[in-house]
C-alpha cells in the first residue's frame, strides 16, 4: 500500500467536518495557517509527520488510519476491546 496524499487529505477533511470544525478553527488549534490546511485537505500537499501525528492525536484516530486508511478511531477500538473483555468475563462466570 502506498501513501495517497489526496485520500489522506480527504480523511482529514472528513474528520474535521464530523467534529463540526471549520478549517480556520482547526488550523488555529494546530498552529498552522488555514491556507496550509486547505492544501493538505485538497491533496495539493501532504502534511509533515509531526503534523500528521498531531492530527491523529487531535481526532483520536490511529496514524495508520490517517495516513493509509487502515484501522480506525483509537477510542472506538478501546471500547470494542472493553466490550469483548466484559463478554468473556460474563461467559467465564457462567461456566
Amino acid at each position: 500500500m502506498t501513501f495517497d496524499v489526496k485520500a489522506c487529505g480527504a480523511r482529514i477533511r472528513e474528520l474535521r467536518m464530523k467534529n463540526g470544525l471549520t478549517q480556520e478553527t482547526l488550523a488555529e488549534d494546530l498552529n498552522i495557517t488555514d491556507v496550509h490546511l486547505r492544501r493538505i485537505e485538497s491533496g495539493v500537499r501532504g502534511g509533515s509527520i509531526e503534523l500528521l501525528i498531531e492530527l491523529a492525536d487531535y481526532f483520536h484516530v490511529s496514524l495508520d488510519y490517517l495516513i493509509l486508511g487502515r484501522g480506525g478511531r483509537t477510542d472506538e477500538a478501546k471500547e470494542e476491546l472493553n466490550q469483548i473483555r466484559e463478554r468473556v468475563e460474563h461467559i467465564m462466570q457462567l461456566l
